[in-house]
């Protein structure tokens, strides 16, 4: 994973922890819907419209493939972080949301040292700890 995170890394100018969480929503549901990165998937993403919660549609863009110049990415203004991805071969969604006690204490680290601390929290992290699927967007 060091080397994706080199690619996002140089795409988000810096690691935070918003940035990594959305890039591992994006991993997962590649993952989890056996999807082709670039076409084989598009995404909704709600989240803030300022940083650092909104680096987690630059997160999700570098790890999907998803884009808004490819209109395959679309972003919703909403308080808490969630996206729902879709399949475009199968039609299957998977929606995702972060849990909030995960971003909670990254965003504590943050605070407390720097972005690369909170970064390193989410990274650290397992899938169960990190997201949680729900049923709807």
């Amino acid at each position: 994973m060091a080397d994706d995170l080199a690619g996002l890394k140089a795409f988000h100018g810096h690691l935070g922890p918003y940035a990594v969480a959305g890039f591992r929503l994006g991993r997962y549901a590649l993952r989890r819907l056996q999807a082709e990165a670039y076409f084989g998937l598009e995404t909704d993403v709600w989240c803030p419209e300022a940083p650092p919660p909104s680096c987690f549609l630059d997160g999700i863009q570098v790890s999907t493939g998803c884009t808004l110049g490819k209109r395959n990415v679309r972003h919703h203004l909403a308080e808490e972080v969630r996206a729902a991805f879709k399949n475009r071969h199968t039609g299957e969604v998977l929606v995702l949301r972060l849990r909030p006690e995960a971003i909670q204490r990254a965003v504590e680290q943050m605070q407390a040292h720097n972005d690369v601390a909170g970064a390193r929290l989410i990274q650290s992290m397992t899938d169960e700890e990190l997201l949680e699927e729900i049923a709807e967007a």
